[in-house]
């Protein structure tokens, strides 16, 4: 089995893996309670078939919202993404809550941990790659579905999160590692 993966905000893959193809990340918008709960690469060239319905869910472009200042960007640009396929290894994974792979492990890209706001309705977690892009011409905020950096939320007087290895207000990292 030959493994692949998305690499968020990037249009390009790193070093021996291949573009299987590139395109913008999407997803369901916040103010809806339909549709997907997931984050999705959709190609930059769909192919459609004539197929028509007037019920339907919705997808809109993700955004990034509010980098740390350290971040070369500010946010609210649309987010791309490509799809990498690695030809020589059969097994991938994303660690969270830390840049580097264990012992014995390839990392293809580090970066955040990134999902909705805590007070949006809740999407899956994604790996954005720390050295991000954007879709040109995408600078102008809509608000309808943007990405936002993960951080602890230590003590709580509702959290089973132990402070001690994590610390309260820290955003957490992430990295895709293949073997």
């Amino acid at each position: 089995m030959v493994e692949r993966y998305i690499r968020w905000g990037r249009t390009d893959c790193p070093s021996g893996a291949v573009i299987l193809y590139n395109g913008r990340a999407a997803g369901s918008p916040n103010h809806n309670s339909g549709g997907t709960s997931d984050y999705l690469c959709l190609p930059s060239r769909p192919r459609y078939q004539t197929t028509y319905n007037d019920i339907t869910a919705r997808l809109e472009g993700v955004e990034y919202e509010r980098w740390p200042s350290s971040y070369p960007r500010a946010g609210r640009d649309n987010m791309p993404c490509v799809v990498c396929h690695v030809p020589t290894r059969s097994a991938m994974f994303v660690q969270q809550a830390s840049y580097l792979c264990p012992s014995g492990w390839n990392r293809e890209y580090y970066g955040y941990m990134m999902s909705s706001k805590w007070d949006d309705p809740r999407t899956s977690t994604i790996c954005v790659d720390a050295s991000s892009q954007a879709v040109p011409g995408t600078g102008t905020s809509t608000n309808r579905l943007g990405l936002y950096l993960l951080s602890v939320r230590c003590p709580h007087s509702l959290s089973e999160l132990a402070c001690g290895p994590y610390v309260d207000g820290r955003i957490l990292w992430c990295a895709v590692c293949t073997k």
